[in-house]
């Protein structure tokens, strides 16, 4: 049996969004039995306001609309997601808890010591959306355009203060920062982008490091100066692009390991409808090529 390596590399995430995204046999007919027969809680790793809770909200709709249950959203925030993350791989595997995954996420703060769960083992049910990173700053910001955070980073090295959402953000930063030479100052945010856009909109950290599908949603209290990869986004017209600045965020649905195969297929079942329903709902950022 090959094992399966997690390591978190710019050049590599496409690969593992690949493992991760692939469907699950069923061994069973879907629905077996008859799942499911009550409410199903969904957990999102993250503070509400992210990118996981507004996917969780997205979706929430579609989801109790094709089981017939309610689709219970509650939040289990902290440790850039591994709260969230252990919660769901400790509990009952019969498809009445399922949880965000997100990646890179999964997949870097799986790389701590004793982080209580292995990304390897979850059951995926499917990826519903995507979007290109984006480095943010509040309205007002002496910082008008990735040159001017540049010039004033290199000019005073660590004074700049830029936010992210753990290791995840430490290290897509970091790829940013070392590709223009410069020397900032990391801000993690354990909770998530949630507990980020209050900093920024108060002016508490100088940027952020995060989805571009944040800048998007709150473009009346911050300025993006760039995004990442080579294809201009319509949704923020005018942002220029960084090409070599590999940064792409996934958002997708899993259950506890050794969750049955018969109700995998049932949620699996939802994957394109869900994805219709999230593209109706809310346009993301064009998703890096």
């Amino acid at each position: 049996m090959t094992t399966r390596q997690w390591r978190y590399h710019p050049g590599k995430l496409l690969a593992s969004l690949a493992v991760l995204s692939m469907p699950f046999a069923a061994s069973g007919p879907a629905g077996a039995g008859s799942f499911p027969e009550h409410d199903i809680m969904f957990i999102v790793p993250y503070a509400p306001g992210g990118g996981s809770d507004q996917q969780a909200r997205r979706i929430q709709a579609g989801m109790q609309e094709a089981l017939g249950v309610t689709l219970q959203i509650v939040y289990k925030e902290g440790g850039g997601g591994a709260i969230g993350f252990n919660e769901l791989y400790r509990a009952k595997p019969d498809g009445y808890t399922i949880a965000n995954v997100v990646v890179p996420n999964i997949i870097v703060t799986a790389e701590g010591e004793d982080v209580g769960y292995k990304p390897e083992e979850f059951a995926y049910i499917g990826m519903t959306e995507q979007a290109v990173g984006a480095l943010m700053v509040p309205k007002g910001s002496k910082f008008k355009s990735l040159e001017d955070f540049v010039a004033f980073a290199k000019e005073n090295p660590g004074k700049v203060t830029v936010a992210g959402v753990g290791a995840t953000g430490e290290a897509n930063t970091k790829n940013l920062t070392d590709l223009h030479g410069i020397e900032i100052s990391y801000v993690p945010i354990s909770g998530g982008v949630g507990d980020m856009m209050p900093m920024l909109a108060g002016n508490h950290i100088d940027a952020g490091v995060t989805s571009s599908s944040h800048a998007v949603r709150h473009a009346e209290t911050v300025d993006t100066l760039v995004i990442a990869g080579d294809v201009a986004s319509e949704s923020l017209p005018g942002v220029p692009n960084e090409p070599r600045w590999n940064y792409v965020t996934t958002w997708g649905i899993m259950a506890p390991p050794g969750t049955p195969d018969d109700v995998i297929a049932t949620l699996d079942a939802l994957h394109a409808s869900l994805k219709e329903h999230v593209d109706k709902a809310q346009p993301l950022p064009t998703v890096q090529k």
